[in-house]
């Protein structure tokens, strides 16, 4: 799977929010339950100072609490908040009327002074130890605790944890539908950059047009310029291919007719062969620099007009032997490639056909594995054995070729080659010669 710009930034940006989100809510969450039991410890301290106040005296001044309290929790039996003291060496012990029935031990055992603050399963408890003067001025230590049930303490956490949550989620939601819109109107210079790239392929433009973001204008600038480079270069260089031929048209007519004014027969044919040599290196050079191949901005074309053509030209052209030529091409199928290239390559290849066929030429076109299978076949004599390897072999000069077609085919081959693809020539079952040329429907590999 190609990378995404837009999936990386929401992935990246929902990685930070919930981060941050979760760290968010474990830290509120830990300091409401801190604020929570910082009120809880205060209200049993209270309690304590509750029990202090009711506290009286025996006969000898020693610390004695009355059977009832005055708040009616300490009295009502599991009514949830319990206080048990203890002291005098265990001597003395009390127990609140809510702790009737049971017979579980509050008590932890305090010094004077200290005090502590525990949670159990069922209990919050805080213990406070004191020092009682008796009459005698003797220091009775004792210990008293105060509980509170951890029922209410947890539901008021569960129910603050969820409320929490559900917040905190329906922030997220909301974070991350704004990162999304934000992170599609961030993106959209670069969506409309891939738009203009498109309409450039399919020709409804010749480079990216319009204004753009700063960040994105150097990339549009150098895009355009390599667009405009490129044309620039094909045309030069075919241009300066066809004043080459141009100007030396005068030269080879002056050496013809020398050629023809002179006596020596043999100087005559020799050089009227060697104009002839070169008068076709340059006509194959001249049409190997006109392949303008193919890339990311060149415009696909439908197969069957163009083969429609071709066939319905040659046809006139030999009307008079009477040829028929069957076109097996599917009205569908598209070609990322130069009219011009195709028009060279299939022309060549049919001229060749109706050239060396009796009386049929057949053409068909499939896709197979992602590209294009193109066969032009004849029922003429075809090529031989011999021939074949020699007119296939790249870096063969155009002077080495027959006459006629070693051009011809010598481009074909060239332009498959440009664009990735391969030709081949066997026997056709017509009878003649079969060439096969493979083509990618896209771009070529490079």
């Amino acid at each position: 799977m190609s990378p995404s710009i837009t999936r990386r930034l929401l992935t990246s940006n929902l990685l930070v929010l919930a981060g941050f989100l979760g760290l968010a809510g474990v830290a509120l969450d830990r300091a409401y339950r801190t604020s929570v039991e910082t009120a809880v410890r205060e209200q049993l301290q209270a309690h304590i100072y509750t029990l202090l106040t009711a506290a009286g005296e025996d006969e000898r001044g020693r610390m004695r609490l009355p059977e009832a309290l005055a708040a009616p929790a300490f009295n009502q039996p599991d009514s949830g908040l319990y206080a048990e003291v203890e002291g005098e060496d265990g001597a003395y012990r009390w127990r609140s009327g809510s702790l009737l029935g049971r017979s579980d031990r509050l008590l932890t055992a305090t010094r004077p002074g200290e005090t502590q603050f525990r949670i159990t399963d069922r209990l919050t408890l805080f213990d406070q130890g004191i020092s009682w003067d008796d009459d005698f001025g003797t220091p009775m230590s004792y210990s008293l605790t105060v509980a509170m049930d951890s029922r209410a303490l947890t539901m008021q956490q569960k129910g603050f944890r969820e409320t929490l949550w559900l917040w905190l989620g329906g922030v997220a939601l909301v974070l991350l539908t704004l990162q999304i819109l934000l992170a599609r109107w961030g993106l959209a210079p670069l969506r409309d950059m891939s738009a203009a790239v498109r309409r450039i392929e399919s020709g409804e433009s010749g480079g990216i047009e319009g204004s753009v973001p700063r960040e994105l204008q150097g990339l549009t600038d150098n895009l355009n310029a390599l667009i405009r480079q490129n044309q620039l270069r094909q045309e030069r260089v075919r241009n300066s291919l066809a004043d080459l031929a141009h100007s030396m048209k005068t030269p080879l007519a002056v050496l013809r007719g020398t050629a023809e004014q002179s006596g020596d027969a043999m100087l005559k044919d020799q050089i009227s062969e060697q104009t002839l040599r070169i008068d076709q290196m340059v006509s194959y050079q001249r049409q190997r620099a006109a392949v303008a191949g193919t890339s990311g901005v060149t415009r696909p074309i439908l197969l069957a007009p163009v083969l429609q053509r071709l066939c319905a030209s040659l046809g006139k052209v030999h009307r008079d032997r009477g040829l028929r030529c069957i076109q097996q091409i599917p009205g569908g199928i598209a070609l990322r490639a130069d009219e011009g290239d195709m028009l060279e390559l299939f022309g060549n290849l049919l001229e060749n056909a109706y050239k060396h066929c009796d009386t049929r030429v057949q053409v068909s076109a499939l896709i197979r594995g992602g590209g294009l299978q193109l066969d032009v076949e004849d029922d003429g004599d075809g090529f031989a054995a011999a021939d074949v390897e020699r007119l296939l072999h790249r870096g063969e000069r155009a002077d080495q070729r027959h006459p006629g077609e070693g051009i011809g085919l010598a481009v074909a081959s060239e332009i498959v080659t440009q664009y990735g693809g391969s030709l081949d020539i066997g026997s056709s079952k017509l009878g003649g010669a079969a060439i096969r040329v493979l083509l990618p429907l896209g771009n070529p590999t490079p």
